[in-house]
């Protein structure tokens, strides 16, 4: 996949510098933003689908290159 390769190409850096700065902020981010909302539901069954419900209200987009 040719994708760390263009980043490098657009920032001026290799494509490893690019695979790491995004390896380093993907951890960084997932560290400081909160989980997920299912991650904080635990077990109670009313909680998950009260949370389903309001979910099923929003539009999910996936931009993939595969």
């Amino acid at each position: 996949m040719p994708t760390f390769e263009v980043l490098g190409l657009y920032f001026g850096i290799s494509k490893t510098e690019a695979r790491d700065t995004f390896h380093y902020w993907l951890e960084t981010l997932g560290n400081v933003l909160p989980a997920s909302l299912l991650k904080h539901l635990g077990k109670d069954d009313r909680e998950y689908a009260i949370t389903i419900e309001l979910l099923t209200e929003f539009h999910l987009i996936v931009d993939s290159i595969e």
